[in-house]
């Protein structure tokens, strides 16, 4: 046996705390028992995805799988990072009010205090929004493309408030300290569960998707074989208890087959909003 054999599969994490770092433990544990090798997992809460400035942890071989946001992964599209590669797995959760889906959801909130006021977008003119990322797909670009689409722009909302993580913007709305977000419908579920008094303050004004599920990458050097395998394991997921359960607990309903195309839209997107995104004014 080899040496790299030998080391276990290492999985980082870029999703927590917005997701439960329990359902990735979950995930871990289960592809332990099924590719009969040991795993290890690492989160990485500061940051959506590798840092072009920092270690890469595939480059260097320290980590092999990697779960992703949207906007890491075009990030690394857009560097030709040829150490990452996208395995064709992708989650399906379970949305507040729209059922499964395979991805997730802009859920777009205000505070319920403000639902017979505002019935459409137009009502939100002068608004404070509050924005975790810049490179947000369901935090930032999905709010600029309705803007472009009704022909407004970042003016249109009183101030633009950059709370740094989408929990940070539900928290910002529920206590009234902006006036609108929009958030990861999967980190919204999760913090309503770990928080239930969230759903007395909060309302979903629309939610906007569905949108692409979080890329799962690989390290591009492990073997064709060692790729199949944890592909395999994941779409074997929702067959094998215990882990269906706990993960179905947690809202991961299955994985499912994906194909990179998928990624495409939102990548055009955000070429297109680029002038619009660069001529947000936060205060």
């Amino acid at each position: 046996m080899t040496e790299q054999c030998k080391l276990p599969l290492r999985i980082i994490t870029y999703l927590v705390p917005g997701l439960s770092v329990e359902l990735f433990e979950n995930v871990s544990q289960y592809l332990e028992s099924s590719l009969g090798k040991e795993t290890m997992l690492f989160y990485e809460s500061r940051f959506i995805g590798p840092q072009s400035d920092r270690i890469d942890p595939f480059k260097t071989k320290v980590a092999d799988i990697a779960f992703i946001t949207g906007a890491a992964y075009q990030k690394l599209v857009k560097e030709d990072n040829k150490d990452w590669e996208l395995l064709p797995v992708g989650g399906v959760y379970s949305h507040l009010t729209k059922g499964e889906t395979a991805g997730y959801y802009a859920d777009v909130i205000i505070h319920k205090n403000s639902k017979e006021r505002i019935k459409d977008f137009l009502d939100l003119r002068g608004a404070n929004w509050a924005t975790n990322n810049p490179c947000s797909t369901s935090g930032h670009f999905i709010m600029l493309k309705a803007l472009k689409e009704y022909g407004e722009n970042p003016s249109f909302f009183g101030s633009v408030l950059n709370s740094g993580s989408h929990l940070n913007s539900i928290q910002m709305v529920a206590s009234r300290k902006a006036d609108v977000a929009s958030v990861d419908s999967n980190v919204l579920a999760f913090a309503m569960t770990k928080n239930p008094a969230l759903a007395h303050d909060l309302h979903i004004f629309t939610s906007i998707g569905p949108l692409p599920p979080y890329p799962i990458m690989v390290r591009s050097s492990m073997t064709a074989e060692e790729k199949k395998a944890i592909c395999d394991a994941l779409l074997h997921l929702e067959n094998v208890a215990p882990w269906n359960k706990l993960c179905a607990d947690l809202r991961l309903l299955r994985f499912v087959k994906i194909d990179k195309d998928i990624y495409l839209e939102d990548r055009e997107s955000r070429d297109a909003l680029a002038n619009l995104s660069a001529s947000v004014r936060y205060y």
